[in-house]
């Protein structure tokens, strides 16, 4: 296959069952709903069909870096979305007309990228409450390519505070108070903890129901500390070369249906180094993958 017969099947319009699949497969779109919010507390996500709305968001922000081959790293840095009524609403932007979706422009440092989409939000949370654990298994898999072991089996779960009397994070740092742990959840809360102010269907919020001040600020095993997602953000965009390799191996384990392990390494760092010089153009990383020999003699 040749770079312009790639290029001729990410233009034809079945080039959407791509989109839609390795989203699926990488952020885990398909469970969106799984755990659908409690009704009378999140009756929006219903009444204004946020859950296809927000998915739309997500394969428009793909769609979008395919067809204009913009760089990969704006799945954490882009200051613009593509929303409709609904989802400006509870995002609290600028409404715009209908159940059209148009591009925005964001102003706001806390919206943006991956990590401001509803759909992430949400499939990321239980449906009725957030939990900086769960979140933050869910950005080390699928964000920084980093997942945590399974806990050990004499572990005991976390505690849920049904009198709302203390907060997620002092239950958080009791339970790990635990040596076995503390040595996972090092590196699990941080990214957690830094999407707490976002409710379980990703509006933006500043205390739990229970009225205690949410406290979005950690640090990273690696050092960077910050107070907020927007934080957050910035650290992760130093991470250009990991976040390369590691979408490049989810793209070649989709494409090939299968994991990709160490005797791999030496592929995926070829064809990320390849992208990184070509500006890490998503059109040219899909096409690299669909070029290299492991595509080719799957």
């Amino acid at each position: 296959m040749s770079a312009s017969t790639g290029r001729r099947l990410l233009a034809d319009k079945r080039s959407r069952a791509f989109v839609e699949g390795f989203l699926d497969s990488w952020l885990n779109l398909r469970a969106l709903g799984d755990m659908p919010p409690e009704r009378d507390q999140f009756a929006a996500y219903y009444f204004d069909d946020l859950q296809n709305a927000m998915k739309t968001e997500t394969r428009m922000l793909m769609r979008h870096l395919l067809d204009e081959n913009k760089s990969i790293h704006d799945f954490i840095e882009a200051r613009y979305s593509f929303v409709n009524k609904p989802l400006a609403r509870l995002y609290g932007l600028p409404l715009v007309g209908g159940h059209e979706f148009r591009k925005v422009e964001l102003t706001d440092a806390r919206r943006g990228g991956l990590l401001g989409h509803g759909s992430i939000l949400t499939v990321s949370a239980n449906g009725i409450e957030t939990s900086p654990v769960t979140r933050g298994v869910w950005m080390l898999e699928n964000i920084f390519g980093t997942p945590p072991p399974p806990p050990p089996d004499d572990v005991p779960a976390l505690d849920p505070d049904v009198r709302g009397s203390t907060s997620v994070r002092n239950r958080l740092e009791k339970h790990r108070s635990t040596p076995a742990c503390m040595s996972c959840h090092k590196s699990i809360d941080p990214p957690g903890f830094a999407l707490e102010n976002f409710d379980p269907i990703g509006r933006w919020r500043t205390k739990y129901p229970n009225g205690a001040a949410i406290d979005a600020s950690s640090e990273l095993t690696s050092g960077e500390k910050f107070t907020d997602v927007a934080g957050l953000r910035e650290a992760l965009a130093k991470r250009k070369p990991e976040f390369t390799r590691f979408l490049t191996e989810r793209l070649l384990t989709y494409a090939c249906g299968r994991k990709f392990d160490a005797l791999d390494r030496p592929a995926v760092e070829t064809i990320a180094q390849d992208v990184a010089r070509q500006g890490y153009g998503l059109r040219d990383l899909v096409e690299r993958v669909v070029l290299s020999e492991a595509f080719r003699r799957r």
